[in-house]
């Protein structure tokens, strides 16, 4: 069985969950612009305090989040960030917050593209 790479945003697959409900869609993505800023600053003070607990639970959060806007492969990198904290270690954690953050540009960058809502 051969897997399919993750996309930055499955704009077909997230209209399908929203019903294609233009309004409903709008409100998910806004949600979830607004928890991932907040969220995200979260992660660097895991990192810097070596909060493992704190990184562990905020990349599962945000992986969830990820996963319910068809962000694949944002939510692939929360993953293995969640595994770096559920490992008791932040060791890769910075970089890979760094790629996070380059991702998460991305998936901004087709979402407005997309015509969802206006980011």
């Amino acid at each position: 069985m051969i897997m399919e790479e993750a996309k930055t945003f499955d704009r077909e697959k997230f209209l399908k969950h929203v019903l294609n409900k233009a309004d409903l869609a709008a409100e998910i993505m806004r949600i979830f612009f607004e928890d991932i800023n907040s969220f995200t600053q979260s992660l660097v003070r895991a990192v810097e305090t070596e909060d493992f607990s704190l990184l562990r639970k905020t990349a599962h959060r945000l992986k969830g989040s990820s996963l319910n806007v068809c962000a694949g492969k944002l939510s692939e990198m929360f993953l293995r960030l969640e595994g770096i904290g559920k490992n008791n270690s932040v060791e890769g954690a910075a970089e890979l917050i760094g790629e996070i953050f380059g991702e998460l540009e991305n998936f901004r960058q087709e979402v407005r593209t997309s015509n969802i809502i206006d980011i």
